[in-house]
C-alpha cells in the first residue's frame, strides 16, 4: 500500500444491518508528531528581552533627563522614548529568521543623543 493511506474501512450491508470491517491499518502511529516549537519559544524569549532592554534604557533616559534639573525631562520625553524604542527594535531583529537588518545609523550617534 502506499504511504498516504492509513486505513482502509469496508461498509457492508444497508439500514440497521451494516456493519464496517477494517481491512487494512498501516503499522505506523495515527498519532502526529508535534511541531518542533523550539525556534519559536527561543524567539519569543529574545522578543522579550528585547522589550526589558527598552525598558531599561528609557527609565535611565528618564533618570538623566531629570539630573539635568529643571522641566528639560518634559521636552526630552518623546526623543527619549523615541531613541529606547530604536534600541529594542534592533534588539528585536536579532531574533527574525533572517538574521539582523541593518539602520542608517550608527551606535556611535545614538551614544552621542545621550549627553554621555
Amino acid at each position: 500500500m502506499d504511504k498516504l493511506v492509513r486505513r482502509v474501512t469496508v461498509v457492508q450491508g444497508s439500514g440497521e444491518n451494516r456493519h464496517a470491517n477494517v481491512v487494512y491499518k498501516s503499522d505506523e502511529d495515527e498519532d502526529f508528531d508535534e511541531p518542533s516549537l523550539k525556534r519559536t519559544e527561543r524567539s519569543v524569549r529574545h522578543m522579550l528581552k528585547a522589550e526589558v532592554i527598552a525598558a531599561q534604557d528609557a527609565y535611565q533616559r528618564h533618570l538623566d533627563s531629570v539630573e539635568k534639573g529643571g522641566n528639560s525631562w518634559i521636552y526630552d520625553t518623546p526623543g527619549n522614548f523615541w531613541r529606547a524604542y530604536r534600541k529594542g527594535l534592533k534588539e528585536a531583529y536579532k531574533a527574525g529568521p533572517f538574521g539582523i537588518l541593518k539602520f542608517d545609523e550608527d551606535e556611535d550617534e545614538d551614544e552621542d543623543d545621550r549627553g554621555d
